[in-house]
């Protein structure tokens, strides 16, 4: 019995989908900022190591804004935002594109870029940033269009029936 096109389809995209499962590699990440390892993906679990700046592992899972690594002898959770992935240099990934059919077919239809991208949170600064920090009068001058007087903020809040209210200190646990 002969095989219509509509079946060569199907079995070429479920080899195609097959495939894909066994080109995900793990990925390799480098830590950005001093952090704990931890046991569980929470700011209260069990430290089990101290990670300095440059220590390298792969990822093995990822839940919310944490991400579990692996590194040589232990591995554990720590924040997606102390990590950045080390990529390929742009010779060798062009070529593994091209050697490998299935990833070069997903990268035909997936939108591909090598710049970072914001996942949970903020990414706080570094002490090196911070020292060498450097002003930007151009980016004051055009916040300073935007400030109004306490008379001003007053008017406003009168025309919204806004009410002020005292709010007790925050201690920094709650009791």
């Amino acid at each position: 019995m002969p095989i219509s096109w509509t079946q060569h389809l199907k079995a070429l995209l479920a080899a195609c989908l097959l495939g894909l499962g066994f080109a995900a590699q793990a990925q390799s990440l480098e830590v950005t900022t001093a952090t704990e390892l931890r046991a569980t993906p929470t700011l209260d679990g069990k430290v089990i190591s101290r990670l300095v700046p440059g220590a390298r592992g792969e990822r093995t899972a990822t839940q919310g804004g944490w991400v579990k690594l692996r590194l040589a002898e232990r591995e554990g959770w720590l924040r997606l935002t102390y990590t950045k992935e080390l990529t390929a240099a742009p010779a060798a990934a062009a070529q593994a594109s091209v050697s490998n059919p299935i990833t070069g077919l997903v990268g035909m239809f997936s939108a591909t870029s090598n710049k970072p991208t914001a996942t949970t949170g903020t990414r706080g600064l570094t002490q090196e940033q911070l020292a060498n920090a450097q002003p930007a009068p151009g980016e004051v001058k055009q916040l300073e269009r935007y400030a109004v007087t306490g008379a001003q903020a007053e008017q406003f809040a009168r025309s919204g029936k806004v009410a002020s209210r005292t709010i007790p200190d925050y201690n920094g646990a709650d009791k």
